[in-house]
């Protein structure tokens, strides 16, 4: 695969996105909520789903540093987090058009579909 050394460093960038992420999500919520345009949505009840939600992305991430290592070689990883970045923004969409949930959070996820794109492309190359 071509830029092998640029597509690790895509994936080492993935992945500290996603640690970001996560960890905004488990020990600063009110800022990120705040940032998302959600203040008013972060309620006691919100927490423990936000932590499990915080979770998976914190091991997604894990799954795309051990990517960096070797793009080619952890193919079924980089085709889940494909997935897992589309069902994430379309999810988040789907919830904005039906639900009437807060734009930011859509706004965010917009880097997941960018990502996704750039996972399939890896995802879909020939050694």
């Amino acid at each position: 695969m071509k830029n092998s050394r640029a597509w690790r460093g895509f994936f080492q960038f993935s992945a500290m996105f996603n640690f970001t992420a996560a960890f905004a999500m488990l020990f600063v919520p009110e800022l990120l909520f705040k940032i998302l345009m959600m203040s008013d949505t972060l309620t006691a009840e919100v927490i423990p789903w936000l932590h499990q939600f915080a979770g998976l992305v914190l091991v997604f991430g894990m799954g795309y540093w051990v990517i960096s290592k070797n793009p080619m070689l952890h193919k079924d990883i980089v085709w889940m987090g494909c997935v897992g970045k589309t069902v994430v923004f379309a999810i988040a969409w789907i919830d904005i058009a039906l639900f009437n949930a807060p734009v930011g959070f859509g706004v965010l996820v917009i880097a997941d579909l960018i990502f996704a794109m750039f996972f399939a492309m890896v995802w879909a190359a020939k050694e």
